[in-house]
C-alpha cells in the first residue's frame, strides 16, 4: 500500500504540474494593450509601437485604449505612481512582465520603467528583437501567443543610473534620417529597447524665443534623458555667442573675455532657463571651453599663460555654472556632470582642475585619445572626495579610429568599464557612436553591462546575442567568428595598460590617414612621411607607429592584417550559405561586410605604399591598390538594401570615392 504522504505529495505534484500548463492564449481581436488616460505620453508612444510588433507577428494590430475589457486578455501597462496596484518593483526604472489571473501586466516603477516592461514583452513573448530595424529583421508568424500563468519577469535598478549614446560624425546618419520620420527616430526606440536612456548632443538650446532643437524635443518626445558634449556649457556653446545677443538682444555681442563675465552669466542664464521651460530632463554639464572642442584660451584674448592660471579659470567658471543650475532647479545636490577632455584631462592630471565635488557630481572621464583606455587623470587622480565617476567611450574616433567598420571590440569596452569600476560608483557611461549603424553590436553589448555589470560577460552576451539575431545553432560558430574579425586587426605596438589585450589598433581611419598624407606628396618620397593630425597633444599619437621607417612598418603591418581578414571573410561566406535565408542579411550587414572591407583596405594601402616606396613595377602596386580598394567599396555597397539603400552615398570622412579617383590620376600619369 503506498503511504498516504506519498500519495499527497504525488497529487500535489500533478495538480501543480497541470496549474503550470495552463496558459492565457492570445488570439486575433481577442485582447488589448491597455494604457491608463493619465500615462506619460513616451509610454503611450511605447505602446503603440508594441501593438505594431504585433501586427508583424500576428498580422493584426490590438487596440491600445485607457479601460480594460471584461470579454478580452487585457495586457495592462501599470505604473504606481498612478495608483495602480502591482507587484513589488525595485528602484527606478526597474519593471516587471507578469500574469495576474485573466490580464498580463506590464509593471514599471516609473516611466521610463514602464517603457522597458512593455519592450521586454515584446522581445520576450512576441520575439522582436531590439535592433530589429537594424538588422533586416524577418518576423515569424503566429496565429496565437501563449503565455503560462506563472509567468513572471522582473528587472531590478540598473547599476549605472545614466546610460547614454553619443551619435557623432554623422555624415552617414543625418542625411539617412532626413530621408524618412521612420529613420529620423527609431534609432531612438532601439535605444529603449536596450534600456537605454541618455542621448549626448552639441548645442540643443536655439534662439530667440526659448526652444530647443529638433533632436532635444525628440528626446521628449520618447522619454529619454538629454546631456551635453564634452565641448558644451549648460546646452550650448560659445560657438553661439553672437547669434544670442543679436537675435535674442538684437545688440551687437560683446567681445569674448575672461572680464566680460556678467555677460557671459546672462548668456548661459538663458540657456538654463530654456531647459527649465521646455520640462526637459536634462543631465546638466558644465564646461568651459572654446568655440568648438578646443581649449577656452584659443578664443579669449585675455587668458592667461600658465597652466595652473588656466585650470584656475576653468574652475571659477565651472563653480559659477554650478551654483547656477542649483538655484535654478532648486535642488542643493542635483545631478551635474564634468567631462575631463583634452587639455583638461591633462590639468586634472597634473593636480590644477578642481571641480565642484558633490554626491551626485559626475566626474566623467575620457578614454584615451586615438586609442580608447583610461587615461592618466583617471588612473592617477585620488578619488577621496565625494563624487561619482562617469566614463566617456570611443567606439569610433573623428580623425582616426573605427569610421565605415567596427574595431574597438566588446572585450575592450568591458575592460575600460571594469577598471573605470574599480575606481569608485560608475554612475554614467556614453559610447561614443558614430553613425550608429555600424557599431550596433558593440554598443547592445555596453547597454547590457550598463545594466547589470556584476553579470556581465562579453562571451557569454556574444552568444546571446548571436543566437537572438542568428540562431542557437550557428550561435557559438559566429561569436567566434566575430572574435576573430577584431584579432585580424593590426596592433602597431604592444599594449601598456595592464590587462588589456589590444590596446593600439590600426583602425579604418588610420587607413585612410595614411592615404591622404601620401597622396599629397607620393613624388616626394620619404620613409616618414607622416604627420601628426591637427591639435595633437602627445607627440606620435596620430598613429602611435614604432619605429624609424614608417612606410616599412606600415606595409608590413598591412601583410599582416590583411590575410587575417581574409581567411575571416571566406569562413564567413562559408556560414552565410548555411545560414537561414531570413538571417543571411544582418550577417553580411554587422560582419561578413567588413571582414570583406577591411581585407580589401589593407591590401590597397599596403599596395599602395609599395607603389610610393619605388618598389619593382610600382605602376602594377598602383592597379592592385585601385583594385583592391574598389573592392572595399563593393563591400560596402553590397550592404546597401531596403532603408539603407543609400547608406554610403555621404561618405565624406573616409571618403574613399576621391581615393580611388587620385589613384586613378596617379595610373594615367
Amino acid at each position: 500500500m503506498k503511504h498516504p504522504l506519498k500519495r499527497y505529495l504525488a497529487v500535489a505534484t500533478a495538480l501543480i504540474s497541470a496549474s503550470a500548463m495552463w496558459a492565457i492564449t492570445l488570439e486575433p481581436g481577442k485582447f488589448r494593450i491597455v494604457v491608463p488616460a493619465e500615462a506619460p505620453s513616451p509610454v503611450k508612444l511605447a505602446a503603440k509601437s508594441v501593438a505594431r510588433d504585433f501586427g508583424k507577428v500576428m498580422h493584426w494590430i490590438p487596440d491600445v485604449d485607457s479601460a480594460p475589457s471584461a470579454d478580452m486578455v487585457n495586457i495592462r501597462v501599470a505604473i504606481p505612481t498612478d495608483g495602480s496596484p502591482v507587484r513589488r518593483l525595485d528602484g527606478f526604472e526597474s519593471h516587471r512582465v507578469y500574469v495576474d489571473g485573466n490580464d498580463i501586466v506590464l509593471a514599471g516603477k516609473d516611466m521610463r520603467g514602464a517603457i522597458y516592461a512593455l519592450y521586454t514583452f515584446s522581445e520576450k513573448v512576441l520575439d522582436v528583437p531590439p535592433l530589429w530595424y537594424f538588422s533586416s529583421w524577418v518576423p515569424e508568424y503566429r496565429s496565437t501567443i501563449e503565455i503560462p500563468d506563472a509567468y513572471d519577469c522582473l528587472a531590478k535598478s540598473p547599476e549605472v543610473r545614466f546610460r547614454a549614446w553619443f551619435p557623432n560624425d554623422e555624415d552617414l546618419l543625418n542625411p539617412w534620417r532626413e530621408k524618412s520620420p521612420q529613420n529620423d527616430e527609431m534609432w531612438l526606440e532601439a535605444m529603449l529597447r536596450l534600456k537605454l536612456n541618455t542621448v549626448e548632443f552639441g548645442p540643443t538650446v536655439t534662439y530667440p524665443d526659448y526652444k530647443m532643437s529638433h533632436n532635444a524635443d525628440l528626446l521628449r518626445k520618447y522619454g529619454l534623458v538629454l546631456t551635453s558634449h564634452h565641448m558644451v556649457g549648460l546646452n550650448n556653446s560659445f560657438a553661439n555667442w553672437e547669434k544670442y545677443w543679436e537675435q535674442v538682444r538684437g545688440i551687437k555681442a560683446p567681445e569674448l573675455k575672461l572680464a566680460n563675465l556678467d555677460a557671459m552669466k546672462e548668456f548661459w542664464a538663458y540657456n538654463i532657463e530654456t531647459i527649465m521651460r521646455n520640462d526637459q530632463e536634462n543631465l546638466w554639464q558644465i564646461a568651459f571651453r572654446g568655440r568648438t572642442d578646443e581649449p577656452f584660451w584659443n578664443i579669449f584674448p585675455d587668458s592667461p599663460k600658465d597652466e595652473k592660471e588656466r585650470a584656475a579659470v576653468i574652475n571659477r567658471m565651472v563653480r559659477i555654472q554650478y551654483d547656477m543650475i542649483r538655484e535654478a532647479t532648486g535642488e542643493d545636490d542635483p545631478f551635474v556632470r564634468m567631462t575631463f577632455y583634452d587639455e583638461l584631462s591633462d590639468l586634472l592630471a597634473k593636480g590644477y582642475l578642481e571641480p565642484p565635488a558633490a554626491s551626485n557630481m559626475l566626474w566623467t572621464f575620457v578614454a584615451g585619445r586615438r586609442d580608447h583606455y583610461p587615461y592618466d587623470d583617471l588612473v592617477n587622480y585620488d578619488f577621496s572626495k565625494p563624487m561619482q565617476l562617469g566614463y566617456y567611450m570611443n567606439l569610433q574616433f573623428t580623425s582616426t579610429g573605427a569610421h565605415l567598420a567596427p574595431a574597438e571590440s566588446p572585450w575592450k569596452m568591458e575592460q575600460n568599464y571594469r577598471y573605470v569600476a574599480s575606481r569608485g560608483p560608475l554612475r554614467f557611461s556614453v559610447v561614443n557612436a558614430g553613425n550608429i549603424r555600424e557599431f550596433v553590436m558593440e554598443m547592445s553589448a555596453n547597454a547590457a553591462m550598463m545594466w547589470n555589470m556584476e553579470a556581465y560577460d562579453t562571451d557569454s552576451f556574444l552568444k546571446s546575442f548571436c543566437a537572438q539575431y542568428y540562431g542557437d545553432e550557428f550561435a557559438d560558430d559566429i561569436a567566434g567568428l566575430y572574435r576573430d574579425y577584431y584579432n585580424a586587426y593590426w596592433l602597431q605596438r604592444p599594449s601598456e595598460f595592464p590587462g588589456m589585450d589590444r590596446q593600439f589598433i590600426f583602425q579604418d581611419l588610420r587607413h585612410a590617414q595614411v592615404l591622404n598624407q601620401v597622396l599629397r606628396r607620393f613624388d616626394d618620397f620619404s620613409s616618414n612621411p607622416l604627420v601628426d593630425i591637427g591639435f595633437e597633444r602627445v607627440k606620435g599619437r596620430s598613429f602611435r607607429l614604432t619605429t624609424d621607417n614608417q612606410v616599412d612598418e606600415i606595409i608590413s603591418g598591412m601583410e599582416q592584417s590583411s590575410p587575417r581578414f581574409r581567411a575571416v571573410a571566406e569562413r564567413c561566406d562559408e556560414m552565410n550559405r548555411c545560414l537561414p535565408a531570413s538571417r543571411q542579411r544582418f550577417f553580411y550587414d554587422n560582419l561578413s561586410c567588413y571582414a570583406h572591407y577591411m581585407a580589401s583596405l589593407s591590401d590597397g594601402v599596403g599596395h599602395f605604399l609599395k607603389a610610393y616606396r619605388g618598389d619593382d613595377a610600382p605602376a602594377e602596386h598602383l592597379v592592385a591598390a585601385r583594385r583592391s580598394l574598389k573592392d572595399a567599396r563593393s563591400a560596402l555597397l553590397s550592404s546597401q538594401h531596403g532603408v539603407f539603400d543609400t547608406w554610403y552615398d555621404t561618405d565624406r570622412l573616409f571618403n574613399l570615392n576621391e581615393k580611388i579617383e587620385a589613384i586613378d590620376r596617379l595610373i594615367a600619369r
